[in-house]
């Protein structure tokens, strides 16, 4: 046996890390030098089990998870899924029903209630990256606040940690509810996400196999391909969603758990004391007093939406849009798949289509091949008085400028600001966009009102289209 003697440097012998060798095999020695090194000898190829998912979660504050949380108790108590959960931001810009801490502070204790939550659910898998809590209706606005790129190598890499089958995600598109532009800009990443993980070509040092021991570069995972895409949205009314996805009814009751899946989810939404409209209403849960009641007021404020229903994105493996989330899902891995965006139209004289967040939308979809979305109508919800405004991008493909002359049509009770564009000219192989500021009723309405938009040049029609609004106050403000 090789003599091991403590020393501070070279006496008598090879000195090693504090200590002197003695009679050391010659073989065994060199071998210890490299590793001492850092050279690796052999690579693990195995994945960590430990991390292995079945579920994917994807949103964008702590709380944004009780939209589908009363799903998750299903399919972790009853179906053994496991569920990994990302939240984008800490909600740090949000309000505090319970306490004194806002801004930074609060961002910790949002973190501290959402680990409570998952925790109810039995979910340990939980991560936070570093998205900047930002309000508004914009999901353009989310992005470019966030370092965007940061969030999705973050996204990309934890699929590949986690290596889920399905990916369960906010609706990326502007609809008339909460319509909160943080939650579509976690959707948008989401989706990037489930279409580049499984390409070895995208952030390829997380999948590089590591060279030393001691390795700060390069990652060792392996490219992932998820076989699902699914959405959810805080739209006021998800009947739209109707055809495009599963339905979950909440008021089933748990073989497990002997009391419905809405009481389940409930303990897990209570513990998000700083959002709830009062906190004694998570204590009151979490004490399991006056549950229906508890519930009711929990939906009132905009928790647990019943039934869940989900909305199919994409499916890389043969399932019916209606059936349950894993048809079609086996535990064998899938190749990677790139997205498939249909031919794009052929380029007009001058082109004139809807802009800001609507526009982007209609690009996003085509790009990821969301052919199931490309249906949805361009709509959003405003504040009673507030202003909208609707952004009209014009693509002037000639040689000569273009002179183009614009009409509005606006419901009853709408009216349009002096400062709205009537015309413009736009110089040759530019483009322009042109603004509407409209500004709405000062009365609520839960109906929809259309506002037209037209475009015309030397009296040829070159765009019509509508974007449809509702007057609420549950809305976020000023989208001028």
């Amino acid at each position: 046996m090789p003599h091991f003697s403590p020393v501070l440097g070279e006496v008598g012998g090879v000195c090693f890390r504090g200590f002197r060798l003695k009679q050391f095999p010659r073989r065994a020695f060199v071998l210890l030098l490299l590793f001492a090194n850092g050279v690796a000898l052999a690579q693990i190829s195995t994945p960590d089990e430990r991390y292995k998912a079945d579920i994917f979660l994807m949103v964008a504050h702590p709380d944004d998870d009780t939209v589908v949380s009363s799903y998750l108790a299903r399919a972790i108590f009853d179906q053994h899924k496991r569920v990994a959960v990302v939240f984008c931001t800490p909600g740090d810009s949000g309000s505090n029903s319970e306490g004194r801490e806002h801004a930074r502070a609060l961002g910790l204790v949002r973190e501290i209630e959402a680990r409570r939550a998952m925790s109810a659910l039995g979910i340990t898998n939980v991560w936070f990256l570093n998205g900047r809590d930002t309000a508004s209706q914009d999901v353009l606005l989310s992005l470019a606040s966030w370092p965007s790129a940061s969030v999705l190598e973050q996204t990309i890499r934890i699929i590949r940690l986690t290596r889920p089958d399905v990916v369960f995600t906010w609706l990326p598109s502007s609809v008339a509810g909460e319509n909160h532009g943080d939650h579509q800009a976690s959707g948008v990443i989401a989706t990037e996400a489930f279409d580049m993980a499984g390409d070895p070509t995208v952030f390829p040092s997380q999948v590089a196999a590591p060279l030393r021991q001691y390795e700060n570069a390069f990652e060792g995972l392996s490219p992932w391909q998820a076989k699902k895409l699914y959405y959810f949205t805080d739209a006021f009314d998800t009947g739209f969603f109707r055809g495009h996805g599963p339905e979950y009814d909440g008021k089933d009751v748990s073989p497990s758990k002997h009391v419905s899946y809405l009481q389940v989810a409930a303990r897990s939404a209570a513990a998000y004391y700083t959002q709830l409209p009062d906190p004694r209403l998570g204590r009151q849960i979490e004490a399991e007093e006056n549950q229906p009641d508890a519930i009711s007021k929990l939906q009132q404020a905009g928790y647990l939406p019943e039934p869940v229903r989900l909305w199919l994105g994409k499916s890389l493996v043969k399932s019916t849009v209606t059936g349950d989330v894993f048809d079609g899902v086996t535990s064998d891995p899938i190749a990677f798949q790139a997205p498939h965006a249909p031919s794009s139209p052929a380029l007009e004289s001058v082109q004139v289509e809807l802009g800001g967040f609507w526009g982007f939308y209609r690009e996003f979809w085509r790009a990821h091949a969301l052919n199931s979305l490309l249906s949805l109508r361009p709509e959003i919800a405003v504040q009673l008085s507030d202003t909208l405004t609707i952004p009209l991008l014009v693509k002037n493909n000639t040689s000569q400028p273009q002179r183009i002359t614009t009409e509005l049509s606006l419901p009853q009770g709408w009216k349009q600001k002096n400062d709205s564009a009537a015309e413009a000219t736009v110089p040759a192989h530019s483009e322009l966009t042109l603004a509407f500021h409209v500004v709405a009723p000062a009365q609520q309405n839960d109906n929809f009102a259309e506002i037209r938009v037209r475009a015309l040049s030397r009296g040829k029609q070159l765009f019509e289209g509508s974007v449809f609004a509702k007057v609420s106050p549950y809305v976020a403000g000023q989208l001028k």
